[in-house]
């Protein structure tokens, strides 16, 4: 099970069978350092301890939740309803003392209609200066003073003591129409609810398409709305609005995952019931909650493979309870990592994953369902150091977000997918990277490795199976720190820069199926620490430099399919820690040299398809260890070389399609007990089939036809073939009208029209 607290020792998956190297585990040795969590507090001093959200205070949360500071409405007026409910989530705050930049100054609203609420005889408000109050008509006085002294006798008359009625009437009126607009508000937040929760039975608001956290090219469509029917709501969706620019719950899509996330679990169903409380660490924690319940919706959480846990509990675990599948934790409750690895995500990851600021690894891999583009959001998680999307089915372009924003990024792997576009000169903003993957998707366009060159620490570039193009600049030898360099498959043309010979860290070079063309480089030979060289599939020529020789570490060398020509240096066989030796289908020419007779770690020699003309007569120095011999297809003459049947574990030996002349020499039988696979067609070799082939027990395959073999084949090799033998091909002479070869148990007889 993939640990989503061990994510930063990834593994690269195989190279493929066609890469030989034994690379295909590629570790990093600093895996346990960058797994180390910090567990400082992401929102500062003031956010204190809230962050970790234990079972107290979540308890307290929840008590909170059931008031909403209602008990000071019977003793004075809310300030919601002075101002048209404008900020329910400030009304919260029983006590006052959270700061809310919604809520208006109530300072000058007395409603006991003492002041600014009517006007004077001269229709100026009696809140004017004292210049205009005492120049107005009708004798009215100083009004100061009569405000303040109710019990002096009124000056005026009749007209003075009506107009004082009716302005306290007025007030009255407007006491009691704040009263009534309170009781409505408690009811609503009590007995009101939207349609499908359990607050009760009022109709369900229309709800207005989703506006996308993503930049829009135009304005939305506007439809109908209402103002949410429970307090929570309004609370929840205050809040949400004030933190996530473009995130307005009021307006999801109804079946959205926004919708399901809000609506449907946050607002009802989340066990845990948290509440704003007006600390960061607190709207952090609700929108985490908001953003993980949107992933689970947006990529069918319900039929995942492993969805243990989810939109249950404590999403960390920090309650006693276990946490979420697939999530990692630091130590004051922020999600660190997500990791699903073939977990059946079908859908479309959402851009509510930005929301999960503190996510250091977000590992989301072997989903062969989960489609859609790579959010421009994921840009914006800026603690990001290892993004691993791969094997899943996105499509689009690599976010430039990813380029901009994420520079503590450590690992990118977006391989197998189809993903599309280039990859922009803006990569090598990244400048912490050490791992950038992107094999088999539709990429195209040249590499920039003038920009790629400004990633100082880059160690493997995984470009395989794209469509990239142009020639590799030679800057690509400016990156001291590359240790891994994958870049075939693609359509890279021109030729080697001799400045690859910089790379002398490099330990894997795969080059293999593009259109380079030229001479290898001789500085090729400063490559000391390179393990694996895959040069397969250009056209390339010229002769192999001899400074190859050079490169001890060699493992692996495949130069097969160019157009290399003259003798095999000599000094390949200085090549000690060679297995892998592949150079087929090239002009090379001459006898195989002695030398690599006494490489002691060879195991596969593959010459086929050159114009070799013979093979060392020592080999004591390979007979233990090389198991396959090609040959094919050259210009040896003469009998089989007798040093080939000391290679006593030899498995595959292919000598077809040469000159060879002949019997078959009695030893291949006797001492070649391992050969699985033994190809001699196409050659000159006569005299009978000897019978203790009887003796290769192990042998599948045994092509004997197009030669001047004659008698016939014996009860022996023919028992191979039955139930108990594995020899399921058994080619001879023994068709056309006259046979030379007299076989009864052949799976081909040739001439033919198999043959």
């Amino acid at each position: 099970m993939l640990n989503p607290n061990d994510l930063d020792r990834e593994e690269f998956g195989d190279r493929g069978a066609d890469n030989f190297a034994d690379d295909s585990m590629i570790g990093s040795a600093h895996a346990g350092a960058m797994a180390t969590d910090p567990a400082a507090d992401r929102y500062g001093a003031d956010a204190g301890g809230a962050a970790s959200a234990g079972d107290a205070n979540v308890t307290n949360m929840m008590d909170d939740t059931s008031t909403f500071g209602f008990a000071s409405v019977t003793s004075s007026v809310t300030r919601e309803t002075l101002a048209g409910a404008a900020d329910t989530r400030a009304a919260t705050q029983a006590s006052g003392d959270v700061e809310s930049n919604h809520t208006p100054d109530t300072s000058d609203m007395d409603v006991s209609g003492e002041k600014n609420v009517y006007s004077n005889g001269n229709g100026n408000s009696a809140g004017a200066s004292k210049k205009s109050r005492k120049s107005g008509s009708g004798g009215g006085g100083d009004m100061d003073k009569k405000f303040k002294n109710e019990d002096a006798p009124a000056s005026g008359g009749p007209n003075k003591r009506r107009r004082r009625l009716m302005i306290i009437g007025a007030g009255v009126l407007v006491v009691a129409a704040v009263l009534i607009a309170v009781g409505v508000t408690m009811l609503g937040g009590k007995d009101g609810g939207r349609a499908g929760t359990s607050g009760g039975g009022t109709a369900a608001p229309t709800i207005s398409p989703m506006p996308t956290m993503r930049p829009t090219t135009g304005a939305p469509t506007p439809s109908p709305t209402s103002a949410p029917t429970t307090v929570r709501e309004t609370i929840l969706g205050d809040m949400m609005r004030e933190v996530v620019p473009n995130l307005a719950p009021a307006a999801f899509t109804a079946g959205s995952p926004q919708h399901q996330a809000f609506f449907g679990w946050l607002v009802d169903t989340d066990p845990l019931q948290l509440t704003p409380d007006g600390t960061p660490a607190m709207d952090s924690r609700i929108l985490q909650r908001y953003a993980l319940a949107t992933l689970y919706f947006a990529t069918g959480g319900d039929s995942w493979g492993n969805k243990n846990n989810w939109l249950n509990g404590d999403e960390c675990g920090f309650n006693g309870g276990p946490g979420w599948y697939g999530l990692g934790c630091n130590d004051v409750g922020e999600v660190r990592a997500v990791a699903f690895d073939d977990n059946n995500l079908v859908g479309e990851l959402p851009a509510e994953l930005s929301i999960l600021k503190a996510v250091e690894n977000l590992v989301i891999k072997n989903n062969p369902d989960l489609e859609g583009t790579i959010p421009l959001e994921v840009g914006s998680m800026t603690e990001l150091r290892q993004l691993a999307l791969y094997n899943n089915a996105h499509t689009g372009e690599i976010p430039v977000t990813i380029y901009d924003n994420l520079i503590h990024l450590v690992y990118l792997n977006l391989q197998d997918n189809r993903l599309t576009g280039e990859l922009r000169p803006e990569v090598g903003q990244l400048s912490s990277l050490k791992k950038l993957i992107l094999f088999n998707n539709e990429l195209e366009g040249p590499i920039h490795a003038l920009h790629i060159a400004n990633i100082d620490e880059l160690e493997y570039l995984g470009l395989s199976g794209n469509k990239f193009s142009g020639s590799i600049a030679h800057q690509i030898g400016n990156i001291p720190s590359m240790e891994y360099l994958y870049l075939d498959n693609n359509r890279f043309t021109g030729t080697l820069p001799t400045k690859l010979g910089l790379l002398s860290s490099l330990k894997s070079f795969n080059l293999d199926n593009n259109e380079v063309f030229g001479n290898i480089p001789t500085e090729i030979g400063n490559m000391v620490d390179l393990e694996y060289l895959s040069l397969r599939g250009n056209s390339l020529s010229g002769s192999i430099p001899t400074e190859v020789g050079t490169m001890q570490s060699l493992v692996t060398m495949n130069l097969a399919t160019n157009f290399f020509n003259g003798e095999l240096p000599e000094e390949i066989g200085a090549l000690d820690n060679l297995k892998h030796l592949y150079l087929f289908q090239n002009k090379i020419e001459g006898t195989i040299p002695d030398l690599i007779g006494t490489m002691a770690k060879l195991k596969v020699l593959f010459l086929s398809s050159n114009k070799i003309t013979g093979f060392p007569a020592e080999v004591s120095g390979i007979s233990d260890t090389l198991t396959e011999l090609y040959l094919s297809d050259n210009k040896i003459s003469g009998p089989i070389p007798a040093s080939v049947c000391d290679l006593s574990n030899l498995e595959v030996l292919f000598l077809d399609s040469n000159f060879l002349t002949g019997e078959i020499p009695d030893c291949v039988g006797a001492n070649l007990q391992s050969l699985r696979q033994l190809y001699l067609f196409g050659n000159q070799l006569t005299g009978y089939i000897p019978q203790n082939l009887q003796n290769l027990k192990q042998l599948t395959a045994l092509g004997l036809e197009d030669n001047e073999f004659v008698g016939d084949v014996s009860q022996g090799i023919c028992k191979l073939t039955n139930n108990n033998g594995v020899l399921s091909e058994l080619w001879t002479d023994c068709g056309g009208a006259e046979p030379s070869v007299s076989c009864e148990c052949c799976s081909t007889c040739c001439p033919g029209p198999n043959c």
